[in-house]
């Protein structure tokens, strides 16, 4: 019987760790980031009435996959100890990552361009609100990316527009309102949700002199201000019905959840998985609307 028991925890052990290593490796290959932004797309299309397309979500995860993966080459020296795994896997496959990150973006153009060609621009707007906030467009004024607070928005702000226009494309009938009711739900999450990873990595910020929000206001006012902002989501409810209400409320529920839940730095795996993860989960949810 001891035997069996034994060899039962052995086997569970065996498991776990193999589960964590591919949870591990999606995370730091920039495959989470990118399924992540194809979840948000497709509820994005559910927020605005319409049938998810696939081929659009798809554009979103090829897109954002190829962002994500071109950063990471780029923020080596924080990985290096907030994400020692992310920094390990890059290490010997730079130019593998640099030449797939060229190949999805231009794979994620065509999959646009053959649905609305003129609808393409859009994916170049993560490039754009990259370029503006990490150059000094000012003499002697610190780079957008260095004020507190403006990294993160300038994140969510790239988030809303990509996804809330991407799944835009398919409306007939153009609604600026809903569009932009959708743009600030998202852009709310995205900031939340940017904010939560500022927390796990708040120690390599601080020793590499990058100042986020709980670098500089500590994260207990981090997190009541991430409340708040959650909080604000609620008055949208009032302005949407049928699916696209349960919906909201869902998301809104769930991100009160795990803001306090991730008010501490914990595992930097089950963070990807239920704060990113939140938008999976809620597309299986509601994935009879498909």
């Amino acid at each position: 019987m001891l035997l069996i028991k034994s060899k039962m925890v052995h086997l569970c052990k065996n498991w776990t760790k193999l589960l964590e290593e591919i949870f591990t490796f999606f995370s730091v290959s920039s495959l989470t980031v990118g399924a992540t932004a194809f979840f948000i797309t497709f509820i994005g299309h559910l927020l605005l009435g319409l049938k998810p397309n696939l081929q659009i979500c798809s554009a979103a995860f090829l897109l954002c996959f190829s962002v994500y993966s071109l950063n990471k080459l780029t923020d080596v020296d924080e990985d290096a100890i907030n994400m020692p795994e992310r920094a390990g896997f890059l290490a010997g496959r730079r130019r593998l990552v640099l030449y797939t990150s060229l190949g999805t973006h231009i794979i994620s153009i065509l999959l646009i361009f053959l649905v609305k060609p003129l609808a393409a621009p859009i994916l170049f707007v993560p490039h754009a609100v990259n370029a503006i906030s990490g150059t000094k467009l000012i003499p002697g004024v610190p780079r957008l990316k260095d004020i507190p607070v403006v990294k993160s928005m300038s994140v969510a702000l790239s988030w809303g527009l990509l996804t809330t226009f991407l799944s835009a494309i398919d409306m007939v009938v153009i609604s600026w309102k809903l569009i932009a009711l959708v743009f600030y739900f998202v852009m709310v999450k995205m900031f939340i949700n940017t904010v939560l990873y500022d927390i796990r990595d708040v120690e390599g910020d601080r020793e590499t002199g990058i100042r986020t929000m709980p670098v500089v206001l500590g994260t207990r006012k981090t997190v009541v201000i991430l409340l708040a902002l959650n909080s604000t989501l609620l008055p949208l409810l009032s302005f949407v019905d049928g699916v696209a209400r349960l919906l909201m409320m869902v998301l809104i529920v769930y991100g009160y959840a795990y803001i306090i839940h991730f008010r501490d730095r914990r595992n930097p795996l089950l963070l990807d998985i239920f704060v990113n993860g939140e938008w999976m989960f809620a597309s299986i949810l509601f994935i009879y609307y498909f």
